[in-house]
Formats: C-alpha cells, sequence, structure tokens
C-alpha cells in the first residue's frame, strides 16, 4: 500500500510532433514493481515508475513510447466534442465501462442495441428520428448502468457492510450535475450518476464503495477515510483516474 507522502513527483517534457506539440510528462516515483504508463481524456500524461528508476531511463522509456502517447492523445481529441454524449446520432463517440465505442444506427423493422468491441449498434424503427433514437438509447444506457452498479453494489456490501447488521440500501440511477453519486442513511438510498457508466470498473467500485461507506459514517470526517483507506487502499489512484477521464460528462 502507497500514501501519498510516499510519491516523489517530477515533470519531463516530451515533444510528441507538429500536431499534438510538446506535453509535460508527470513523472511519480511509489514504492511500487511494475512502470504504469498512462494518458488520460484532459491530455495530461502521467508515468508511475518505481523509486530506484535512474532519470535516464526514463527518458529512454519515453522516447520508445512517444508515438503511442502522440496516438492516444489524438484520439481523445477527436471523441472530445462528443464524449458528453448530449446528441446521440450516427458516428457518435461513446465511452463505456472505460472503452471507447462508436454508435451506428441502422435502420430496422425491431428496436434493439448490440455492442461488441469496437462499436455499439442501435436498430431503430425510425433512424432519422432523433427524439425516438435518443429516448430509446437512454432507456437502454440506464438499463445497463442499474445492471452494473447494482452487481458491484450487492458484491461490495456482502464483503463490507452487511457484517454491520445494516440492510442492504436500494439503488436509484439518474441523471446528476455535480456529483457521482450520493447516500441518503436515513432512507437506506443509494443514488448513481447514469454517467458513471462511462468509467471502468475499478473506479465505478470505488464510487460505490464511497457511498457504502455513508451508511456507517454519514459525514466526510477521519473514521470515515480511515475505513475507505482500509477496505480500498488505492482509491485516491481510482478517484484521480475517474475525476481526469470521466470529468467531460459531468
Amino acid at each position: 500500500m502507497w500514501r501519498l507522502q510516499d510519491i516523489k513527483m517530477t515533470k519531463i517534457s516530451l515533444y510528441l510532433g507538429q500536431i499534438n506539440g510538446t506535453v509535460n510528462v508527470q513523472i511519480l516515483r511509489k514504492n511500487i514493481k511494475n512502470v504504469h504508463l498512462k494518458v488520460f481524456r484532459n491530455f495530461e500524461v502521467v508515468l508511475s515508475v518505481p523509486v530506484q528508476v535512474p532519470e535516464k531511463w526514463i527518458i529512454e522509456f519515453l522516447s520508445k513510447r512517444t508515438k503511442w502517447i502522440d496516438n492516444q492523445i489524438s484520439k481523445y481529441k477527436l471523441s472530445n466534442g462528443t464524449n458528453t454524449m448530449d446528441d446521440i446520432k450516427n458516428g457518435t463517440s461513446i465511452q463505456m465501462l472505460g472503452k471507447d465505442f462508436r454508435l451506428h444506427i441502422v435502420l430496422s423493422l425491431k428496436k434493439s442495441i448490440v455492442i461488441d468491441e469496437k462499436k455499439i449498434t442501435l436498430y431503430a424503427i425510425n433512424a432519422n428520428d432523433s427524439d425516438e433514437v435518443m429516448k430509446y438509447f437512454w432507456k437502454w444506457w440506464r438499463e445497463q448502468a442499474y445492471q452494473v452498479f447494482n452487481l458491484e453494489i450487492e458484491s461490495i456490501y456482502n464483503k463490507v457492510i452487511k457484517k454491520y447488521d445494516i440492510p442492504k440500501p436500494a439503488l436509484i440511477v439518474r441523471k446528476m450535475k455535480t456529483m457521482w453519486g450520493s447516500c441518503s442513511p436515513k432512507l437506506n438510498k443509494i443514488t448513481l450518476n447514469e454517467a458513471l457508466l462511462k468509467a471502468n470498473i475499478r473506479c465505478i467500485q470505488y464510487v460505490v464503495l464511497h457511498e457504502l461507506t455513508h451508511l456507517l459514517y454519514p459525514n466526510h470526517n477521519s473514521q470515515f477515510y480511515d475505513f475507505l483507506t482500509i477496505q480500498m487502499p488505492d482509491w485516491q489512484e481510482r478517484k484521480h483516474q475517474l475525476d481526469n477521464e470521466v470529468v467531460q460528462g459531468l
């Protein structure tokens, strides 16, 4: 388990080319064994390395990954304008469970939605009726969100909360403008933002545990964060990833 005080941060400038120019790569030295390179949707580049790795090795490593970093930033720039999903139409870029999909709308005699590795195909009776397409897509999206969130609540509740003799809370999924989720301990109810379905499962698990912890500790006090850290030592890293990768949809 690493703590914030165990991390040493530096920055290295890396030239990607004429299109994306120069980026500052944030170097995080941690008590870890492996190297992790991440490019976030806000175009932030972070390289996590073991404490003892020399700077020369880091520079050589980044020089070999320059093309990959450049491609990731270009990909995010292309999907940046449609990632909020405010306008669902043919070709819209959609982020779901941490992966990027392209929406294809197809005229059909029967409505359905099929998802594969790279695309989401929406079969619509009237493919040109944007209101009908939007309504059907969001109904499907909320159903997917409810299923995913409910499974994670069930799992984490059984592992962490059930032993405290607190009933399993009810789940509500809806659009929220400024929060990923909320908890009403008195009503034994958790509300999760439908946009959270964009995040990968690790980030979803963080939000679920955060809200379930409020059943024990309603306020964000030291007891709350101590409990959260014991149950999920890397929750701060998950939160950082969530806020930087999916924040466009909030």
